[in-house]
């Protein structure tokens, strides 16, 4: 299959055919003209500040939060933010942690549901578009240095692609080390005991990832394509840990180490077809198939006080993600100002986990041992229609409903089968306005979402501490009894466009939601443990601005404001607010055009902290996190560009809280983790 694509871009290069190149609308003209007020960022701006991940690239983007790797839209975290791959709901285990930028066309943010997706986003959705082929040929390569702190590592990507007439098609590829030293320091207080514990890490991360896509146009304007994803990535982790009795007594082990092993294999294989029925009518179906696997091998040792192993634990566990999708969809269009869609979709998941732990003594005498299996099943099927109308030439609709349902099973050694089933119907409306004699416009989006339950979290298997296990230091395990989210919203906006390539834009949002996902803290034979549980209502309310500004040619001036409140209704006040959202985020930036070839820029970022009480004995917190990024970029000749950037530049601390007070098992847990700043340089040749 590669040999298709690569064959084309080696041949001569004297051919006959006439290359004709269409600019496509920019971005801020396609987010003016959608009617659900779509927000689109370039391959371009992903890729300006080097990022590792997508993770890191979705942190600038307007509306976007970022907190400990989960992407979050409206600062809300714990699945609330839906992820979408090629416009379908990305497989179980899916993560933009896991995923390059080099593999990425284009991202769009949809903050309110539409009719002809999966409405699973009560945050709102992120559709991540996998790399596809452009009207010319392209074969660029990219060579970069990276330094985390812990010394340089390379990287390298590849991206080719080849038009055409009748078949066309594109990879890329992308291949690259790195590794990072950070540190943190735990301060922990009980009734009797107060620690500081010293933590060490060193982290190593090796990733390859491939993303090829294939498309054929036929007679009569049917179309087809093929996409495939594979990506694969083996973290080798080591670390060390030192306790210091401030008062009362140490833990079980006061000096510690552990290594850990993992790898992290994706791949996915998708085909669409488009076919045309006349002018204005169309069919589109989508079919695909997705694999996810993670297997790691985990050693601690615990030692006393003077560094004498005294205890191991080993841990080898795999977990396997499969799944199955299918969409349909007819589109009639071009009656009346009516555009008529209707539709299916649906997909089979299944997850599979397997845990076996092994405690002995250092001399290894066996002390225990554990063996956990667990299966989850999950099937979702959905129908829908939607209208889109242009009511007049200022005003437009969509109306749209849509009928989901969802079933899950859950079994495993220990466990009997628990089933549970739901059906969500969602009615979806949005109205734009097109202000006369201007080029302001006015929005309002009324949709019903719900979230389902992560199927990791449907999985019973506990992920146990190895020392100082306590109310505010549990272990985690799943629930399957899990219910499904339920939510209302409604969203408003008003964007004013100026000028080519400027605007701003203010927003509100409200969301009731029932049967919240919640963490539910209880003991079980002297161990304290924390599960996922549905703890009741909720409402979520915000406010955003976005505005872009273009101040000269090439140069532009960006800031983003988004603050949002919530109140959980099980929970007393005050700060009984959902525990994972960040109540402000605020991005502003610059990039600079000096000249032909000559770009610079920044981008400034906050996340404000707080403590939320998450339970009548519980509080989580998070301190404010600020974020300084540069990048340069330098083309020294046609075909040949030299980066520069540099991340987390003033690297500050970041720190966690947990506090858990009933009056007899009070404890307070305080985690600083150390800043990581990174530097790139990296050059791109065109081939």
């Amino acid at each position: 299959m590669l040999y298709l694509l690569l064959f084309p871009l080696c041949a001569s290069a004297e051919s006959d055919v006439v290359s004709v190149e269409v600019k496509a609308a920019s971005t801020l003209q396609q987010r003016r003209d959608d009617g659900a007020g779509r927000v689109i960022v370039s391959r371009d701006e992903l890729l300006r500040y080097g990022d590792p991940t997508m993770s890191e690239a979705l942190r600038r983007q307007p509306g976007v939060t970022v907190s400990g790797g989960q992407v979050q839209l409206r600062g809300l975290g714990g699945g609330h933010t839906q992820f979408l791959l090629n416009g379908e709901p990305a497989p179980p285990g899916f993560s933009p942690e896991n995923l390059a930028p080099e593999l990425v066309e284009r991202i769009e943010i949809l903050r309110s549901a539409t009719a002809d997706s999966s409405t699973q986003g009560i945050a709102g959705s992120i559709n991540i578009v996998l790399r596809r082929s452009t009207g010319r040929a392209r074969s660029l390569a990219s060579l970069a240095g990276k330094d985390a702190g812990a010394g340089w590592s390379p990287e390298a990507s590849f991206d080719l692609s080849r038009p055409g007439e009748v078949y066309s098609g594109n990879v890329a590829i992308q291949a690259a080390r790195g590794k990072s030293a950070p540190a943190s320091s735990i301060f922990e207080s009980t009734l009797s005991a107060r620690r500081q514990t010293a933590e060490a890490n060193f982290l190593a991360t090796e990733r390859i990832g491939l993303a090829p896509r294939l498309n054929w146009k036929f007679d009569g304007g049917t179309k087809v394509a093929w996409q495939g994803l594979l990506d694969h990535v083996r973290n080798r982790n080591r670390g060390s840990s030192g306790e210091t009795a401030l008062l009362g007594a140490s833990s079980d082990f006061p000096v510690s180490a552990y290594r850990a092993d993992a790898r992290t294999g994706i791949a996915r294989s998708d085909i669409e077809a488009s076919h045309r029925l006349g002018d204005a009518n169309r069919i589109d179906w989508k079919a695909g198939l997705a694999h996810n696997r993670r297997n790691s091998d985990y050693l601690f040792t615990g030692s006393d006080a003077s560094g004498d192993a005294v205890w191991l634990r080993r841990v080898i566990s795999s977990a396997s993600d499969d799944s199955a999708s299918s969409s349909g969809k007819w589109r009639l269009g071009g009656s009346s100002g009516h555009v008529l869609a209707a539709g299916w979709d649906g997909s089979v998941a299944r997850r599979s986990e397997w845990r076996r732990q092994e405690d002995a003594s250092a001399a290894g005498e066996p002390l225990g041992e554990l063996d956990q299996r667990y299966i989850a099943r999950v099937r979702r099927f959905a129908v829908y229609a939607q209208d889109e109308w242009t009511v007049s030439p200022g005003f437009e609709a969509y109306i749209g409903l849509r009928w989901e349902g969802l079933r899950t099973m859950t079994n495993g050694r220990d466990l009997a089968d628990v089933r549970s089933s739901t059906a969500v119907g969602s009615p979806v409306a949005h109205l734009l306005w097109r202000l006369p004699g201007s080029r302001d416009q006015l929005r309002l989006g009324l949709a019903r979402s719900y979230k389902a339950p992560n199927t990791r979290d449907l999985v019973p298997r506990r992920f146990t501490v190895n020392n100082g296990n306590g109310p505010a230091n549990p272990d985690v395990q799943g629930n399957p009894a899990l219910r499904p989210e339920l939510a209302w919203g409604i969203d408003a906006a008003y964007e004013r466009y100026f000028g080519q390539d400027s605007m701003a834009s203010v927003a509100a949002y409200h969301r009731s939601i029932a049967n919240v996902i919640g963490s539910v803290l209880f003991e079980d034979k002297g161990k304290w443990v924390a599960t996922p549980g549905n703890i009741g209502g909720a409402v979520t309310r915000g406010l955003e601005f976005d505005g872009r500004l273009a101040l000269a040619a090439g140069t532009m001036a960006r800031i983003g404001v988004a603050r949002n409140w919530s109140k959980v209704d099980s929970v007393a006040s005050p700060g009984n607010r959902l525990g994972e959202q960040v109540p402000l985020t605020i991005n502003a930036g610059v990039d600079i055009r000096f000249g032909a070839g000559k770009t610079a820029g920044f981008n400034w970022n906050l996340q404000k902290g707080g403590l939320a009480h998450i339970s009548a004995s519980q509080w989580s917190g998070r301190g404010t996190e600020r974020r300084l990024d540069l990048n340069a970029a330098w083309q020294l000749r046609p075909g040949l560009t030299l980066r520069a950037t540099a991340g987390n530049v003033l690297k500050p601390d970041t720190r966690n809280t947990q506090i858990f007070e009933d009056g007899r098992h009070d404890s307070l847990r305080n985690v600083t983790s150390s800043g990581q700043r990174t530097f790139k340089l990296a050059a791109e040749v065109a081939l």
